[in-house]
């Protein structure tokens, strides 16, 4: 008689228990993600990313924030909160510095924020009906979880945990003589024989039972889970960008989009291509036209200034800036009879922090017009890499008629009024991608208590 250990007995060897160990750990970390997800939306929590210092030291660039959303009458001064503008502009994380009014029908109050890095207060006071206010920061973490926005990465990550899979379910040899050993009986010799006729066998189309069943199929889930993550099915996301001077590794074509911004008298149209804005690439260069006039009954003096917003990232040192100004308006690109020179190759942190520090440029009648042409380039030698996805902000301010209007890019349009100022980077609302990983882990790792139990048979 031959004889052999039963699946039950069967020693586990270290690829086995090193597999058991990564399916719990992926188990464990898929319950974590999953709970902060149902904590956040109970809570309204959310997690805000800083690429930008301009909250230093408090929070620092590359740090993540919790916050949480609360009516804006219950913040005060001193408190560091998250005001949304809109859907097209990115929201302002900055220290609230003062309350200038309340609406108690409403509930909207009207305050004034700066950042902890910048020596001026924003360009102008925010108005809302509720805030995020930052509860605590974790410095470091805003590039690990920015990875996981990749969809390279989340399908690696995806295709690890199915692979896991895959080998938790495939059949092991023991399991298979398991199965062979339930239908046979021993006889001498130390042969079998199956207990079924021949002719029934035949007359019987082959089956398997689940726990046996061939896992070629699970082959599938790595393609499936690359599929989704790469944003071809419903848990593909998308992130919209507000039209800052972004740095990017590449670039692409664009579509002109123009926006206003006017007083009583004073008038602001500016037009720039959003996409190149969005995607500078080492040399390459960033159009933004201004047209500036005023509709006023007496011409007066009307100046005007142009300044950065926020100058603390190291992008703002690799941006190169040049204006250019013309007498007469034509088409929205162009300046007949060519343009004059008057801001040459200027670091764009040079320029002077809006609005208190703002460059001057010129200064003409009432009754005039005048197109500044702004030009923003990237090093060449900027290290595409060290700049990537940071933003930075222009501005063109006109005074005059007892009037100042300012616009940059990224303001809302004259369909879209807001407030307007600089643009710091903020936070990503990633939990769409957290929720999608705690499942994607709470599976893998429950492949491990099944495989478990399947061993243990």
């Amino acid at each position: 008689m031959s004889s052999r250990p039963t699946s039950g007995g069967r020693s586990k060897g270290p690829i086995d228990w090193l597999g058991g160990v990564l399916l719990n750990l992926l188990a464990v970390l898929g319950v974590v993600c999953i709970v902060l997800v149902i904590l956040g939306i109970v809570s309204n929590v959310s997690i805000m990313m800083f690429r930008t210092g301009s909250m230093s030291p408090t929070i620092t660039a590359g740090s993540i924030a919790f916050v949480r959303e609360i009516p804006a009458e219950e913040m005060a001064v001193g408190d560091v909160v998250t005001v949304d503008r809109g859907p097209d502009v990115l929201p302002v994380t900055h220290r609230v510095i003062s309350i200038l009014d309340t609406d108690e029908q409403t509930g909207a109050v009207t305050f004034e924020m700066r950042g902890d890095a910048n020596e001026a207060k924003d360009p102008e006071p925010y108005v809302a009906e509720s805030v995020r206010r930052v509860m605590f920061s974790v410095p470091g973490l805003a590039p690990i979880i920015q990875e996981f926005r990749n969809p390279y990465v989340l399908g690696g990550i995806t295709v690890g945990a199915s692979l896991l899979v895959v080998w938790a379910f495939w059949p092991r040899r023991d399991d298979e003589d398991d199965e062979v050993s339930d239908g046979e009986e021993p006889v001498e010799g130390g042969h079998t024989e199956r207990v079924d006729d021949f002719a029934t066998n035949t007359d019987r189309s082959p089956s398997r039972s689940p726990g046996s069943r061939s896992p070629r199929h699970a082959l599938v889930l790595p393609v499936v889970a690359v599929f989704l993550a790469a944003g071809g099915g419903p848990t593909g996301a998308t992130l919209d960008r507000a039209p800052d001077l972004v740095a990017s590794e590449q670039t692409s074509p664009a579509r002109p989009g123009q926006t206003e911004a006017h007083g009583q008298f004073l008038h602001l149209r500016a037009v720039g291509d959003e996409t190149e804005m969005l995607s500078l690439s080492p040399g390459s260069s960033a159009n933004w036209n201004v047209d500036v006039w005023a509709d006023a009954p007496e011409p007066g003096q009307v100046s005007v200034e142009i300044g950065s917003g926020d100058t603390a990232t190291p992008l703002s040192e690799e941006l190169i800036v040049d204006v250019r100004v013309c007498a007469h308006l034509a088409a929205l690109d162009d300046c007949p009879g060519g343009a004059d020179r008057i801001v040459n190759g200027v670091p764009l942190d040079e320029l002077g922090a809006a609005p208190d520090h703002d460059r001057f440029l010129l200064t003409m009648s009432g009754d005039e017009q005048r197109r500044i042409q702004v030009t923003v380039s990237l090093r060449p030698n900027a290290d595409a890499r060290a700049v990537a996805g940071q933003t930075s902000d222009v501005r063109v301010t006109a005074h005059g008629q007892g009037e100042e209007v300012s616009l940059g890019p990224g303001d809302p349009g004259p369909s879209e009024p807001g407030p307007s100022g600089e643009l710091p980077w903020t936070g990503i609302e990633g939990w769409q991608w957290l929720l999608l990983a705690g499942i994607v882990l709470l599976g893998a790792g429950l492949t491990a208590v099944i495989r478990t139990r399947r061993s243990s048979r």
